[in-house]
């Protein structure tokens, strides 16, 4: 399972990694495209709003595989250890019903419905675009699984100011 998880970390990182490249790459041409050499490059800019979406939630899948998400950890550390582990269980229910719910179950029906559309300068099928939605919730759902296999407690970090 360790293997697993390093693999989807790879890959999560990797793909972010080249997304947010292409994306730098598509808004430099944008800014060249439009102050330097005078003319409108509407693809790039519709292709960087949907880069985008892939990006925060492939970004957003991987943090929370590493456990660093927003977690709220000033009532849960008011608690013993049992109890901590309880609330812990009880939030990894919770992401698992609303990652295959709205994220999964959702994304697929919101995929199946625009995958007749295009976008408009791109040509696109909408339906690639909201695709990151479902995928994003799968590796959710083997995050919290591998998480709830570990049966340890997220790590209680301190962030500075």
């Amino acid at each position: 399972m360790n293997k697993l998880k390093g693999i989807l970390d790879k890959t999560l990182i990797t793909s972010s990694s080249l997304l947010l490249i292409v994306m730098v790459i598509f808004s430099i041409w944008q800014v060249i495209a439009r102050y330097v050499l005078n003319i409108s490059s509407p693809g790039t800019e519709e292709s960087i709003r949907y880069l985008l979406i892939w990006f925060g939630l492939l970004s957003a899948a991987y943090v929370f595989g590493a456990k660093k998400h927003i977690a709220i950890l000033f009532f849960r550390e008011k608690f013993n250890v049992k109890t901590q582990f309880l609330f812990e269980r009880t939030t990894d229910v919770f992401i698992l019903l609303f990652a295959a719910i709205l994220m999964i179950y959702g994304g697929i029906k919101i995929v199946m419905l625009t995958s007749g559309q295009t976008a408009a300068a791109t040509g696109i099928s909408l339906g690639v675009v909201y695709a990151a939605l479902p995928t994003s919730g799968v590796f959710i759902i083997i995050y919290t699984i591998y998480s709830m296999m570990t049966n340890k407690l997220s790590e209680k970090e301190e962030v500075g100011v």
